[in-house]
Formats: C-alpha cells, structure tokens, sequence
C-alpha cells in the first residue's frame, strides 16, 4: 500500500492545477454557508447520551496546513479565483518560523538544555529528536492528527496512522482512577470524565523519552523535554465532523507555571477513506540534511524564501539562491 503522505502529495499536486483555474460566483457567500452547515451537522450520541467520537479523522496531513481558527486552507480571492493553500515537502520548514510562539514555560537550568537541543535544529529538524528512533511521540506531542477513533461508554481508543510509527492509547471512563503503582510508559495513564459535552482526560505516568512539540504542527517547540513527572490534562470536543483538543501540561519538575498548548483541530475523513497503519524506519535520520560548508542554510523549493531567509525581492529564484549557497 502506498505512503498515505505521497499519495496526497500527488493528489493535492494535481488539486492544485485545477483549483487555481476555478472562478467562484458570490464566494463569501458560499464560504459562509459550509462553514454554517459544518457547524450545523448533529453529532451522533452514545447509548449513555454523550458525544460519540467515532471515526476516522484525516484533517491534517503532511503538507496541508492545518487549518487556524477563521482561516481556511483553500483560499478565495477577491476577483473570485481559489488559491489552495499547499505548503508542499518543505511545510515543516515554513512551520518553524512560528516555534516560539508558544515556549513552555522552562526553569532556567533546563531552559540551558532546551536552547542547546535548538541550536541543533535544521530547517525544523534535528537528528536528535526521538521520533527518528522510532519512539512513540506521546503526549501531547501525538496530538490528533491521523487517527482513528473506537468509542464505547466505557473507553476510547485513539489508534494513531504513524506516530511515527502505528500506535494506539487508551481512555478509561469508566470511573477508575490512576493506579498507585503505575509504570511509566509513551502515552502513560488516561482516565476521562463528562463536563457536559466534553471529555476531559487527564493522563499521568508519562516517561521522560519523549519531547513536548507537536510534530509538523510548528507552532510549539520541536525540542522540548519534560520529566516523568509529566501531567497532561486534555479537553476533547467535536462540533459537527470537526475534533478540538485542548491541553494542559504541568511539570513540577522543569516548568515554572502549567503551559496551555494552542487548540488543535481534525475533521473526520471523505467517505471511503480508512486509516493505513505506516512502520515507522530509524534509517529514516540518515537523510535529515546537516549545516555545513557547502551548505550553510537550507534552501527550500516549496516555500516563500524570504520567510525564513529574509530579504524582500521576490526576482530570484531558487535555482539561483542554491548557486549563492554553494
């Protein structure tokens, strides 16, 4: 089976020369009303009477953008025209110049190592960073990007495509509480309550293996430790097909202050779609480019240059950038 990631490339690559061409009649008006019929849609319901999660959620892939709150990836211009939002092979790099936005809040002695891991991170990323050995990417890092959903009114599974690698966590609500001998592990121990219609799930037992940052995501830092004392405190809503995790991360040990990740969002998948469990590859580190003489800064294809390189003319081309890098 195909890498679910080229697969889209391809597809988005052919949305692309088509999307471009189309000319929208009244296109606010036909913005507005998806986003009230998304709203719109009742979500299904439990035989305990509680939302029901169910499903597989595919609303953000590798090089689509996910989606911010009042923006869209697929974008209308004034004259009626659709620009699709793809940000291609090199979204990772563009996403990096938002990775200080959102800084857990470090004690000065691990804030040292924190910056030490930083200064290693090329073109948003790092050798260093455990997903290239394959380790889970736990919490709450794995976020809900690609994953699929199996829900009763006793527990929720969260079957993860690649994170890096097939992985899956498990929810109890079923009125349990955390044991008192628990064993650290990648996702540790989750057990989740109602607050009306959301579902809050509060994890502990996390092991130190792991880093904070939310993958491709890019708005938080990519290199952010945190100690087995880890805390994670999620809020899980859906509105219409759309998912929205919350979270908050407490850790006595390395933070100053609990951190409030941003909100993040999935949609369910187009009818037909399923998730395709992806092995995740150590060997996959051998290819991440380093610094070095011949070349000094990473020189994207996909991305607007002056973004991350700086600079305001819009006349060079990238062919010309690699020859000034070289």
């Amino acid at each position: 089976m195909e890498n679910r990631r080229i697969s889209y490339g391809i597809a988005v690559a052919a949305l692309c020369g088509v999307v471009c061409l189309l000319v929208v009649s009244s296109p606010a008006a036909q913005q507005k009303a998806q986003t009230t019929n998304a709203a719109a849609k009742v979500v299904p319901k439990m035989t305990d009477g509680h939302p029901d999660f169910s499903g597989f959620y595919a609303g953000f892939v590798s090089g689509i953008s996910q989606a911010e709150e009042g923006e869209a990836v697929i974008k209308r211009t004034s004259d009626g025209s659709i620009f699709f939002d793809y940000a291609g092979a090199n979204e990772p790099q563009l996403a990096a110049t938002k990775e200080n936005e959102n800084q857990p809040p470090y004690k000065p002695e691990y804030y040292k190592k924190v910056d030490e891991l930083a200064k290693s991170m090329y073109g948003g990323n790092t050798i260093l960073d455990p997903q290239y050995d394959c380790k889970p990417l736990g919490l709450p890092r794995a976020s809900i990007g690609l994953i699929q959903i199996v829900q009763n009114p006793k527990s929720m599974a969260v079957l993860y495509e690649a994170a890096p690698g097939p992985v899956y966590r498990l929810i109890y609500t079923d009125g349990r509480q955390h044991p008192k001998d628990l064993d650290t592990s990648f996702f540790g121990h989750s057990i989740g309550h109602w607050e009306g219609d959301t579902l809050v799930v509060d994890t502990v037992g996390l092991n130190d293996e792991t880093w904070l940052g939310v993958g491709q995501d890019g708005a938080d830092n990519h290199t952010s430790l945190h100690s087995d004392k880890e805390h994670v405190v999620e809020r899980w809503t859906r509105q219409g097909d759309t998912l929205t995790l919350e979270a908050t991360v407490e850790d006595p040990v390395m933070f100053t202050k609990p951190w409030v990740t941003r909100p993040r969002r999935t949609k369910l998948a187009a009818e037909g779609d399923y998730i395709q469990p992806q092995m995740c590859l150590s060997v996959s580190k051998d290819h991440i480019i380093k610094p070095s003489e011949k070349d000094p800064k990473l020189i994207c294809g996909w991305c607007v240059p002056e973004q991350l390189y700086g600079g305001t003319s819009d006349k060079v081309t990238t062919s010309e950038r690699k020859k000034e890098a070289n």
